[in-house]
């Protein structure tokens, strides 16, 4: 089941500072994944990046399809989820820099999305 806006709301307000995404050092304006507590599928995170409002979309799950231009994740609560993907997304596989064309499927992975765009990082979390 999706994670209920109520949660989020709290999560939002309860850890804000906590959770506030900051940009990652080789890519400018590409913040790093906030910190959710518990098991969630998917989360919609309302945020403030240098003084503007934005959706971050989170979405973890098992990748079922991926091909250049998107990837397809079965989340655990057993909904599908299909993700536009760019070459400029941040991708890191097991902790290491690893680009789109190293996804495959099987692979655990969470993603982030901003403001309903493509993926801006994706990790892996298990190579399945």
């Amino acid at each position: 089941m999706k994670v209920l806006a109520v949660a989020v709301s709290i999560l939002t307000l309860a850890g804000a500072a906590a959770a506030a995404p900051r940009p990652h050092p080789g890519q400018p304006g590409v913040p790093n994944f906030p910190k959710l507590p518990g098991r969630w599928s998917h989360a919609d995170i309302n945020v403030t990046i240098k003084g503007v409002a934005h959706t971050l979309t989170l979405d973890r799950g098992r990748i079922i399809q991926i091909s250049p231009t998107q990837l397809t994740l079965r989340e655990p609560d057993k909904t599908v989820q299909v993700i536009p993907l760019t070459q400029t997304a941040v991708v890191v596989i097991m902790g290491r820099p690893a680009t789109i064309f190293d996804l495959r499927r099987k692979e655990q992975v969470e993603t982030m999305r901003i403001d309903g765009g493509p993926a801006v990082r994706i990790k892996v979390t298990s190579r399945g």
